[in-house]
């Protein structure tokens, strides 16, 4: 036990203090109020720092910004980065390796020795006067530097060096996948906040105009120039109209915000859209046939790529079992040195070789190959798999390209229907046709058809891209095939074809319907040909008259169509008890159901 104490005794307590002091004094530390506005404001510097926006932004542009400025990109290419510098480490790993020491060390006392002879089996007795001999100081310097190689090492190195070089490529092509996806994101969010951009000018005026009418409504109310019923129903439909329109606010204000975001731009920066919303717009076409198209995905699509380097990968794992069943092989040379006054050389070099085997090794070979070969096999599987997936997305787009394309071209036409219909009820309100609710429904209706036309006209625009993506290019000079208008193919989707057909019309028939008509001018001199009645002229007559005074003729089991259902007739109806149970103008049903004026269901009342 003494001994004991005696050797702690020995150790500087002041070292034994600060071994103690220093291992507890780790705590943790939070960040102070101050470095963390200091770390707030270098981000919001580095945010900043993009291209100064001097002009409208266009398309092309917003592509530009997003692919150089966008965060996700950039993380992406940091990961790239970061698999490049992985590759040039392995790459170190096939040197030998150069080792340098040096040390000194230093004792109390010599380390003196004494020695005895051993006999059968055993040493004899150390004599009582024993002789010491001293072989090492008490201080000495030891230096050396040594050479080493492990053959086997250099081989499995060199195989993984090759392997994570096809990783770096596959993080390439894992940044080139998300450059596309950026890129379709910026299209659709561009052309929606095109949208955005043109109906918000729009719809605020609007909303204002229905707040206005809601103020006469109520002074209408108070006043009982209207019955209660009447005047609490338009009300109602105003409010209908309210909503529908801060909905339609909701889905677009965040537009602009979500294109600014992707083009790496910081929440409030200022920018102008460089495309307008427009009436009609140019279809877009692709210059490649459908199989001409399979064959430049298979060459460009990210994902195959990788597949192929995956692949190559797995076909290297064989290597690297055959390689850890031999034997390993280690050389080594060294120069070393000690300056201690004992030896005759205090310099001198070393040579050595080292062949280490594990025999168990060859127990392993057997199933190590059949893992290796599974590996393989599964990365040809799988590549195989998503080359299946890769034409099947070639198809889609282009199939959904042509229903874009339909959709767009219906849109169109009922948007200038609505246009119509707008301009229509807008020339009747000038004539105080028109109740202030009709123009307020008529001008929500042609700013829900613009809405529809744009978005038809984006969602085109995507599916556009979408055919780019699916074959892994940007434009068509990325690669160098015949080109084949793809407009020129049989569609796959019937709204795809001309919703109209082109009327011709014969001039010889023409000039055969207007003599019909004098010849029967000729017969009745008399009596003037009566004109058909245009549909204005019929809703410009049904407005002016009054129909609570009207006879009109209704049949049990006809259907109607009232507030946009249909209803069958029963028996005892009127349509002055269905206008008061649906809520709805006789004058607005009988525009919906205009057979009633047709067939001269409506007899005036004198």
């Amino acid at each position: 036990m003494s001994f004991k104490f005696n050797r702690w005794k020995s150790i500087p307590i002041p070292l034994l203090t600060i071994f103690i002091v220093s291992g507890c004094s780790i705590a943790p530390k939070p960040w102070e109020k101050n470095e963390i506005k200091d770390a707030s404001k270098q981000e919001l510097v580095a945010l900043d720092r993009t291209e100064e926006i001097t002009k409208e932004i266009s398309l092309d542009e917003a592509i530009h910004r997003g692919v150089k400025y966008n965060r996700q990109k950039r993380v992406r290419m940091m990961e790239s980065a970061l698999a490049e510098k992985q590759f040039d480490l392995m790459k170190f790993d096939m040197l030998p390796t150069l080792a340098a020491n040096a040390g000194y060390a230093t004792r109390n006392n010599y380390a003196a020795s004494a020695s005895t002879v051993f006999e059968d089996g055993k040493p004899a007795i150390l004599s009582g006067n024993p002789t010491y001999s001293v072989s090492q100081a008490k201080k000495q310097a030891t230096a050396d530097i040594t050479f080493s190689w492990n053959v086997l090492d250099f081989g499995l190195s060199y195989v993984k060096a090759k392997q994570q070089s096809d990783r770096f490529l596959i993080s390439k092509e894992g940044e080139r996948k998300v450059l596309f996806n950026i890129t379709q994101e910026i299209r659709r969010a561009y052309y929606q906040a095109v949208t955005a951009e043109e109906l918000l000018k729009r719809i605020h005026p609007l909303m204002k105009e229905v707040r206005i009418a809601l103020q006469d409504s109520d002074k209408v109310k108070s006043l009982r120039l209207k019955s209660p019923i009447h005047a609490l129903t338009y009300q109602r439909e105003l409010l209908d109209v309210l909503r529908d329109l801060a909905s339609l606010e909701k889905t677009l204000i965040f537009s602009k915000l979500e294109l600014a975001e992707l083009m790496g731009l910081k929440p409030g920066t200022a920018f102008e859209l460089a495309d307008k919303v427009q009436s009609s717009y140019e279809l877009l076409t692709v210059p490649f046939n459908i199989s001409t198209m399979e064959k430049i995905a298979l060459e460009n699509r990210p994902e195959i790529l990788e597949g192929r380097y995956k692949e190559r990968i797995s076909q290297e794992e064989l290597s690297v079992v055959m390689l850890s069943m031999l034997p390993g092989l280690s050389l080594n040379a060294g120069y070393n040195s000690n300056d201690s006054d004992y030896l005759l050389n205090n310099d001198w070099y070393s040579l050595g070789a080292n062949v280490t085997w594990n025999l168990f090794n060859v127990f392993k070979y057997s199933p190590l190959s059949d893992a290796a070969d599974a590996k393989i096999i599964l990365a040809k599987e799988r590549k195989l798999a998503i080359a299946l997936a890769v034409i099947t997305q070639v198809h889609l787009s282009t199939v959904r390209y042509q229903q874009a394309v339909g959709e767009y071209k219906l849109s169109k036409d009922y948007l200038n229907i609505s246009q119509g219909i707008y301009e229509q009820a807008m020339n009747a309100n000038e004539l105080d046709m028109n109740s202030d609710l009709l123009i307020i429904k008529e001008k929500l209706s042609y700013l829900l058809a613009t809405l529809r036309h744009s978005a038809a006209y984006a969602n085109m625009q995507n599916s556009y891209g979408r055919i780019y993506a699916s074959m892994g290019i940007n434009k068509d000079s990325d690669v160098e095939y015949p080109k084949d208008n793809i407009s020129e193919q049989k569609n796959e989707t019937f709204l795809a074809e001309p919703i109209r057909e082109e009327t011709v019309v014969d001039e010889t028939t023409v000039q055969e319907q207007q003599q019909s008509q004098e010849t029967n001018a000729e017969l009745l001199p008399h009596e003037e040909l009566a004109e058909p009645l245009t549909a204005l002229a019929i809703l410009d007559d049904i407005n002016t008259k009054d129909l609570n005074y009207a006879y009109i003729l209704i049949k049990v089991g006809e259907i109607l169509n009232i507030t946009g259902k249909e209803y069958i007739v029963q028996q005892g109806d009127t349509l002055f008890e269905l206008s008061v149970s649906f809520n709805e103008k006789m004058a607005e049903i009988i525009k919906n159901n205009s057979w009633l004026i047709e067939q001269n269901r409506i007899t005036y009342n004198r």
